[in-house]
């Protein structure tokens, strides 16, 4: 596989970090709060001017994203919908949230300002798989969650449901599975991997401060909350079963499964793990102006540029600002070469592979991978 560039005029997902790293909950294995954020910003309508200007009018698929992005309030939510209105280009605007924050005035709000508005909400299944979802006392939140999902389905609106994979729901896949189903709101269901590896967490002078040493005490190793390739690979073949099991493909879209499916019957998928399209379709503006690449990878590393200083979307989608980024990310995809499953797998998540690198866990990952494809494509009907 070689890495794929956007040209011009092809879609790119635009990640918005409306306020920074910002959240009312304080999860112990979030991503975000590693980030280097150089102080408590929230992203201002000039700075998406600005970027909206380097896109130069191409198709954007855009994702409203934190932090928690609720917590930027809606006055000023409205006026980045303003600048989003104003762009010369099609967008669509999607964004993941908590749902903690969710109440009948925010969906009046997005009623009135982006209608066609996805939501996706973030919940670890049940209530005892999401114990890493927490506040910053340590108290859990699923219930908070929950009633955000009962109003979607009393507003007729559909959900996305992000599930990280934590140690929290391993061998308890159908639990998982059945307690987010029974949600009338909850049409898609993605199973994303928490396969962390040397990384490392911020010390907040917080409550939860201690859990948070106790699970990852020196960012070196796994820490406390993930699970390894092959552990990921079994829960993911154990939800299969029970979605086929019970027949559950008509009430709601499982992922990574429906991309899997596609991905061997030689469609294209949105979803990158399964896709030609990698992280130079991806971009993320931060509140401070600085554009990265796919918000997973980890900063400042994948920097491309700020709004202050980019000549053009184009210019930054090549990688040439971020030449070592760039050789990283097409070595990880060289290796794929002649693989029997290069056509299926498509390379899989970059981020996890490039955290893997000299780790050991580096075939692990590919064997994943091939395990599950093959599970999926061994359930398929054959034609005749």
């Amino acid at each position: 596989m070689k890495l794929q560039l956007p040209a011009p005029g092809e879609t790119i997902l635009a990640m918005l970090k409306l306020p920074g790293e910002m959240c009312n909950i304080n999860c112990h294995y979030c991503y975000e709060r590693r980030k280097p954020y150089p102080n408590a910003l929230m992203l201002k309508p000039e700075v998406l001017r600005k970027f909206l200007a380097l896109c130069g009018g191409r198709p954007l698929a855009v994702e409203l994203h934190g932090g928690e992005p609720l917590l930027i309030g809606r006055r000023k939510m409205g006026d980045l919908f303003a600048e989003l209105r104003g762009y010369e280009g099609p967008v669509t605007v999607s964004m993941q949230t908590n749902g903690i924050l969710l109440n009948e005035a925010w969906l009046d709000f997005f009623d009135r300002e982006w209608p066609d508005i996805e939501i996706g909400i973030s919940l670890d299944g049940d209530e005892q798989g999401n114990a890493h979802r927490v506040d910053f006392r340590d108290r859990p939140t699923y219930r908070k969650v929950t009633k955000a999902l009962d109003m979607m389905a009393a507003r007729n609106r559909n959900v996305g449901v992000i599930v990280v994979v934590t140690r929290r729901i391993l061998g308890r896949a159908a639990d998982v599975l059945d307690s987010l189903s029974k949600f009338e709101a909850v049409k898609v269901i993605k199973l994303s991997g928490c396969l962390d590896f040397n990384v490392k967490s911020k010390d907040y002078q917080t409550p939860n401060r201690r859990s948070l040493q106790i699970l990852n005490p020196d960012g070196v190793g796994m820490p406390g909350w993930a699970t390894t390739p092959d552990e990921y690979a079994d829960f993911l073949i154990e939800a299969f079963e029970h979605w086929s099991a019970t027949r559950s493909y008509g009430a709601y879209v499982l992922e990574p499964f429906f991309s899997v499916i596609r991905s061997l019957s030689g469609l294209p998928t949105s979803y990158t793990s399964f896709s030609d399209r990698k992280e130079p379709f991806v971009v993320t503006l931060y509140p401070d102006g600085r554009i990265g690449s796919s918000d997973e990878l980890s900063m400042p590393g994948a920097l491309l540029g700020s709004v202050d200083t980019a000549s053009g979307m184009d210019e930054l989608l090549t990688l040439d600002s971020n030449p070592g980024l760039r050789r990283d990310l097409s070595a990880l995809l060289d290796k794929c070469a002649g693989c029997s499953h290069e056509a299926s797998c498509r390379g899989g998540a970059l981020p996890d592979r490039l955290r893997f690198e000299g780790t050991g866990f580096e075939e692990e990952y590919c064997d994943y991978r091939r395990k599950v494809i093959d599970h999926v494509a061994a359930a398929l009907p054959t034609a005749a």
